[in-house]
């Protein structure tokens, strides 16, 4: 089951069926999906909280001041915001690089893993029509 989106890490939630008779492999399997999901969570959270705060201090640092109640500027262009996105990006290069490494590697070892469960489940039902 795949549940709304988190309103911070912007991430849906995946709950995974277990089986009633789910076999060593398959749970291991199932267990590691859940840790690169639970890490991925984690990252995007901690990631997009940094976001939005930077984010409301460079448009609280950058509006003119009110001269008088309600007739001041509320909002900054998306010209003027996007000396903000940029800056944001190239502070966190590093850490997007990282974060993409990690997530392909993370992604590659659960690709070999679902070979070696769809391998297992081939041997079984090989070995179920053999008897």
């Amino acid at each position: 089951m795949i549940g709304p989106p988190d309103p911070i890490s912007n991430l849906r939630p995946v709950a995974y069926h277990v089986p009633r008779n789910e076999h060593e492999i398959e749970k291991e399997f199932r267990v590691r999906r859940e840790e690169v999901q639970k890490w991925n969570e984690t990252f995007w959270t901690k990631h997009n909280k940094s976001f939005i705060k930077e984010r409301k201090e460079f448009i609280a640092a950058n509006l003119p001041p009110n001269e008088s109640a309600g007739t001041g500027k509320q909002t900054l262009t998306a010209d003027e915001m996007s000396v903000f996105y940029k800056t944001f990006l190239d502070k966190n290069w590093k850490v997007h690089v990282q974060y993409n490494a990690e997530w392909y590697w993370k992604n590659i070892g659960l690709v070999i893993f679902a070979l070696r469960v769809k391998i297992f489940k081939i041997k079984q039902r090989l070995m179920s029509d053999s008897q």
